[in-house]
């Protein structure tokens, strides 16, 4: 079962790793901060247009707030990609390269 305030921490998780408000956020979603305080606390679920958007906004998996034991390596390459949608080229270029470092390295073992 479904357990909301878990599945409202998530949603909460992903807006601060975006670094919008509550307030910020119900803008986004045309809601009222009220609507997402209570989704936050698990005391109201979104609807389906509501948690689309959510998702949409946040570049947020659903499956990860109703499977959140599933989630595992999967939460960290979405918030690995979070970061990298907003890195500029330059940014991403030197990621990709003390990426590619550490995968050599790894190799080498």
């Amino acid at each position: 079962m479904l357990n909301r305030k878990e599945f409202g921490t998530t949603i909460k998780n992903a807006r601060m790793e975006n670094r919008l408000t509550q307030e910020k956020l119900a803008e986004l979603l045309n809601i009222t901060p009220v609507h997402v305080k209570q989704i936050e606390a698990g005391t109201r679920m979104p609807s389906v247009e509501v948690l689309y958007n959510i998702a949409v906004t946040l570049n947020f998996s659903v499956d990860n707030a109703f499977f959140p034991e599933k989630s595992g390596d999967k939460e960290m390459l979405c918030k690995i990609e979070r970061i990298l949608r907003i890195c500029t080229p330059h940014d991403l270029r030197v990621v990709y390269a003390t990426a590619s470092a550490l995968k050599d390295k790894d190799f080498e073992k």
